[in-house]
């Protein structure tokens, strides 16, 4: 870093506070500085640079081009050191631990365990987002990603073998005369996560198909949708058979809201408790991991009482 960046660095919350108010007694009042140091601050920045910063008039401040991007970029700069802090006192302060969730599991699995979590002693910030977070800003402190694991740089957990399973409504079941045990043999209205089949995971009716051998028909849904808990609801309806995974559709299986159409798939992806190497070394990771973990066996659970032979 050379000394012309060193000064820069060093008079950003001045050209920050500028930037803000556009006036050096006020920018001065917001720094807590006489306004003479403002002065001369960006008078020895214009200096070094050999450029002025500012156009000064006896009514008005305006930027230059020059003032205009460093001032901006000082602004920038400072604002994300403030967030970047504001994160650290709040993650040292509290309790809750902020989990990052895909949107379907946030809705059909996680926040239906709100209560659980809290009489296990732990408070939990839930946050649905189809983005991967970036742990080392801040900005969860723990997520559950659905796909082929491990991911480099992160502490990683498998949390069990994902299983696709079609499903359907029992009103649909009993109109369409649909044997549960052997359903290929009649067509099927298609329900389509449409994400799923352009996502590079490999899950999707293009999937089933080669699990499935006596699904023959074409696969041309009826309806697509860009969520999997779309795609589930649509088919509680009894609109048609959406392909549900695991944590996704097990408790309305046993609520009797879904029926399971033929066998069960083990797929490739699976969900993954992931976190910074760091937060896996805190108490709070390893009880939300344990807790976690016990969830997730309860729920596949569910499924091994209809299809024995998937426990183990």
């Amino acid at each position: 870093m050379n000394s012309r960046l060193i000064k820069l660095v060093q008079a950003s919350p001045f050209l920050a506070a500028l930037h803000q108010e556009l006036n050096f007694t006020k920018a001065a009042e917001l720094l807590g500085v006489h306004q003479t140091a403002v002065s001369h601050r960006v008078r020895a920045i214009e200096d070094m640079l050999g450029m002025q910063l500012f156009e000064r008039t006896t009514r008005s401040l305006k930027f230059t081009h020059a003032g205009e991007i460093l001032c901006r970029a000082a602004f920038s700069s400072v604002h994300d050191l403030e967030d970047a802090l504001d994160r650290i006192l709040q993650a040292r302060h509290t309790n809750a631990i902020r989990v990052s969730v895909p949107p379907s599991l946030a809705m059909k699995w996680m926040v239906p365990r709100l209560m659980q979590a809290r009489a296990a002693g732990l408070s939990l910030s839930v946050q649905a987002q189809t983005r991967l977070v970036d742990f080392t800003r801040g900005e969860a402190d723990v997520a559950i990603r659905y796909g082929i694991g491990p991911y480099p740089g992160l502490r990683c957990v498998k949390l069990g073998t994902s299983i696709m399973q079609a499903v359907a409504s029992p009103s649909y079941v009993k109109e369409k005369g649909i044997d549960p045990a052997n359903p290929w043999t009649v067509e099927h209205d298609i329900l389509m996560d449409h994400a799923t089949e352009v996502d590079p995971i490999p899950f999707g009716w293009r999937e089933f198909v080669e699990f499935e051998k006596d699904f023959t028909q074409t696969v041309d849904p009826v309806s697509r949708f860009d969520r999997t808990d779309l795609a589930l609801q649509a088919a509680m309806s009894g609109l048609g058979v959406a392909l549900g995974r695991a944590l996704l559709y097990e408790q309305d299986v046993e609520n009797g809201f879904l029926v399971p159409l033929g066998r069960p798939y083990a797929v490739k992806p699976s969900d993954w408790l992931v976190c910074s190497y760091e937060f896996a070394e805190t108490d709070k990771y390893k009880e939300f991991a344990s807790w976690i973990q016990g969830e997730v066996d309860k729920t596949h659970a569910v499924m091994d009482r209809f299809f024995p032979s998937l426990q183990g």
